[in-house]
């Protein structure tokens, strides 16, 4: 990996993830719009425990001036790492902000929140100085990548029995997008999903698809020959989860990126005129 292409992935990473940050703070979920929430669950996780241990909650989340220096600082540091990718200070930062940020809003929203995981992860290659290691780490991260959609085939096909039951499908459509339906009975869109409930057909089949492609994410573990591929697995797989499940997990499409090799990440450079 060269320092150009060091420059440009690192760039097209903290993009995508600060979208998304912005999107969340528009939303009110980030610490100096939460307003002090008085929920709050660790459960058996002990990173949750180390983090309500070390008082961090106090001090960005129950205090109201904490919430916004921290919002700016995780903000600011995004943008300084955009514009000096190369100094691994600011994406250190960036990255250890945005790590206590995923674990605040999972604490207080009471739920882990698995959609986040990439956002804490997809960073830490950077955090080395040489380029051939950190090309090494950003291989991990691919192989991190096929683990998670692979380890989900497993567990619904060995582990569960999501994949051999024909109605899960049609069940999760239903549970799901019930609210949807109800408040929005005349919509274009309201229309179809009562299509697809009187063909239930079309959504176990579906079910079975995604699935099938998480399965399919097994590939890159011998082999990078197909990575082109690969990379759209992923992002049918949560655009259909979306549409068809009301679940978001677009965040957790920023570890595609490792899944795009280093020419790939020059053409793009060479589409966005990045000085290098």
């Amino acid at each position: 990996m060269s320092s150009g292409q060091r420059i440009i992935i690192t760039r097209c990473i903290i993009i995508y993830i600060l979208c998304f940050l912005l999107l969340r703070f528009i939303e009110y979920t980030t610490p100096s719009r939460l307003l002090s929430p008085p929920l709050f669950n660790l459960q058996l996780d002990i990173t949750y425990w180390v983090y309500a241990l070390l008082g961090i909650p106090e001090i960005i989340v129950h205090n109201p001036i904490g919430a916004v220096i921290f919002d700016f600082l995780l903000f600011l540091t995004g943008i300084f790492a955009i514009i000096f990718p190369l100094n691994r200070y600011f994406v250190i930062s960036f990255t250890l902000l945005t790590i206590i940020y995923v674990l605040t809003f999972n604490a207080f929203a009471t739920h882990h929140s698995h959609s986040m995981a990439g956002m804490m992860v997809i960073l830490l290659p950077f955090w080395v100085a040489d380029n051939e290691k950190c090309f090494l780490l950003w291989q991990g991260i691919r192989y991190y990548t096929c683990y998670i959609y692979s380890i989900s085939f497993i567990w619904k096909t060995f582990i569960g029995s999501s994949f051999f039951n024909w109605e899960q499908g049609v069940g999760t459509f239903k549970s799901n997008l019930v609210d949807y339906l109800y408040h929005n009975p005349e919509t274009l869109l309201s229309g179809f999903y009562r299509w697809c409930i009187r063909e239930e057909w079309f959504l176990n089949i579906g079910n079975i698809f995604i699935v099938l492609l998480e399965g399919f994410m097994m590939i890159g573990f011998f082999t990078k020959k197909y990575d082109k591929i690969l990379f759209w697995f992923p992002i049918i797989i949560h655009v259909t989860t979306y549409f068809f499940s009301d679940v978001l997990f677009f965040e957790l499409l920023v570890l595609d990126f490792s899944l795009l090799n280093m020419n790939q990440f020059e053409r793009m450079n060479a589409r966005l005129k990045w000085n290098l």
